[in-house]
């Protein structure tokens, strides 16, 4: 097989249909003196070479569904499916299209088909060249459902901490692709496959203006120094140009003038913003970086996304938390409308934080901090070494296994292997606690979890990726009261009353709130709707634009028929 290691770790490559049959699909004997077709002579033998081989070239392509195509015929008894011409033109259509998905029309036998289509249309009668076309069209549609209900990178593939599942109902899928034929409707089927959120719809639309852009790329901002309101400089009619090819308007006597003005200004911060820097309207390198990414650039970032899009946004709760890493932001959705969203920190590029999807069960009011094993290897005990006043003026201390309090003189720290530390250090509640005063516990196996910070200041930076894995949250007091607006003993004031108090306290949610920690290097700007495009902290987008770039071998479709027809 003609594809790298990597592209064979992100594509789905293997068989996708193994869970609906577990009876035997030896298709039965076809007698081709009773049907008298040589073109069903000619599907039946490929589908029994497909079943007996799971996969069959056909015109320098290969088919692969070597369960459900051929049960989709032998419930035809291998009768040609596409003999409507009106439903063949929507199936070009439709995998004409797939590239405004952000897919690849050759990975749906494009070529291949419309190779065959011209035989045909010709007057060619050939009963081979009819039969790998009805099959090829079967296997389009297969294809493409799957990968528009799915996606066609596997994310687990990519990410080992990858949970977000979603049932699969045993049902037959050869009936749904006779249904979606014989309905004459195929646009309409696949719509229905897509996500239903405005942000796949407006990424699609974004998609295409960004694929305009790129047939003509904007000029390169020259390097130079910072530039800034009421300076002058050449590159200023430069940077118009370059402004309003994106969108961003600007009056013309800037470009006369070469004068950085209050309009011009405006114009920038509005980039700025849609650009994930700070939005101080002034021309420095990181906002030079982002005007000279090219737009193909943004071509392949908004694909990316329309990937993950696909992956996740399906049978979502009513409410729900959202935390995007690579927008340092938590949202509050409900009724799939964003209500409420505040910053957020998230880990350094070493401290990863995961990506997964766990439920909101409780609150810890005034928490103590236990340092985990790796920070309390690499940072607390060899700083405890070297200053033995550390454990008291970060208010610190030491118990064992029973709770009971270690007194930290009664060990001799110049013999301890900070690997192989028997005690448990914890940081007593209070205003230095590294938590800071309520903390958010969705149980899950990266003890990972929502907490306060007495870091305020950081909130400040465009860019937040400080933490060891764990998510620091700007306004922990208004997240709470979300969390409790169903009690009716607990809310935010009393959560600010109990703070006072230093008690420690747990408080267990009413109603367990799911939340989704995401990797989204494209946003919505909720003013505008505009894209906001954000820097991949985490080096994460290429192993997916790889994956969509290479094209599919092999592929057998697992598919949620069920699902998909509501």
């Amino acid at each position: 097989m003609l594809v790298s290691k990597q592209a064979q770790v992100c594509i789905h490559l293997t068989a996708f249909v193994l869970v609906f049959f577990s009876t035997s699909v030896t298709p039965p004997g076809l007698d081709a003196q009773e049907t008298g077709d040589p073109v069903a002579q000619h599907i039946f033998k490929r589908c029994e070479y497909l079943e007996q081989f799971s996969h069959i070239p056909v015109c320098s392509t290969c088919v692969a569904s070597h369960k459900t195509i051929p049960a989709f015929y032998r419930n035809r008894n291998y009768k040609p499916a596409w003999t409507d011409t009106s439903t063949i033109k929507q199936m070009f259509e439709a995998i004409e299209t797939s590239k405004d998905d952000g897919l690849m029309p050759q990975d749906y036998h494009y070529r291949e088909l419309a190779s065959l289509k011209k035989s045909l249309d010709s007057g060619s009668t050939d009963p081979v060249t009819q039969a790998d076309f009805d099959m090829l069209l079967t296997d389009a549609l297969l294809r493409l459902s799957y990968h528009l209900y799915y996606g066609k990178v596997n994310p687990e593939s990519l990410d080992p901490d990858w949970n977000f599942k979603r049932s699969i109902r045993k049902t037959k899928p050869e009936v749904y692709i006779q249904e979606v034929i014989d309905s004459g409707n195929i646009e309409g089927a696949l719509a229905r496959l897509r996500p239903h959120y405005p942000y796949y719809s407006i990424l699609k639309k974004e998609l295409a203006r960004y694929r305009t852009l790129a047939i003509h790329p904007w000029p390169t901002i020259p390097s130079g120094r910072i530039l800034k309101k009421g300076m002058t400089d050449p590159r200023i009619p430069i940077l118009l140009q370059r402004l309003r090819i994106e969108g961003y308007q600007v009056e013309d006597t800037v470009n006369t003038t070469r004068l950085f003005d209050q309009g011009l200004e405006r114009a920038v911060k509005g980039f700025q913003k849609h650009h994930g820097l700070e939005t101080d309207g002034v021309i420095g390198k990181n906002t030079i970086r982002e005007l000279n990414i090219p737009p193909k650039k943004r071509v392949d970032t908004i694909r990316v996304n329309l990937e993950r899009a696909r992956w996740i946004l399906r049978d979502l709760e009513p409410e729900f938390l959202i935390v995007n890493i690579a927008g340092f932001e938590l949202y509050f959705v409900k009724n799939g409308k964003r209500q409420w969203h505040c910053k957020v920190m998230v880990g350094k590029p070493f401290w990863k934080t995961p990506c997964f999807r766990a439920t909101v069960e409780y609150i810890v009011v005034n928490p103590y901090w236990v340092v985990p094993p790796g920070i309390l290897a690499k940072e607390i005990i060899p700083k405890i070494k070297k200053d033995p006043y550390y454990i008291s003026r970060e208010n610190l201390e030491i118990v064992d296994s029973k709770g009971r309090l270690i007194n930290p003189r009664s060990i001799n720290w110049s013999r301890i292997n900070p690997n192989r530390f028997p005690f448990i250090i914890r940081q007593k509640p209070g205003p230095k606690n590294a938590l800071g005063r309520i903390k958010f516990i969705f149980p899950n196996r990266h003890f990972v979890f929502l907490h306060d910070t007495p870091a305020k200041s950081l909130f400040s930076r465009p860019v937040r990726a400080f933490s060891h894995g764990c998510i620091r949250v700007e306004k922990p007091l208004e997240l709470a009261g979300i969390l409790l607006q169903d009690s009716k003993k607990w809310n935010k004031e009393k959560i600010e009353e109990l703070i006072t108090t230093g008690e420690t306290r747990t408080i267990h949610l009413g109603h367990p709130m799911p939340i989704l920690i995401l990797y989204w290097t494209v946003t919505l700007a909720p003013d505008d709707n505009r894209p906001v495009f954000l820097k991949d902290i985490y080096g994460r987008d290429n192993k997916i634009l790889i994956g969509l770039n290479t094209p599919l071998r092999i592929a057998n479709i697992v598919f949620p028929w069920k699902q998909a027809q509501r």
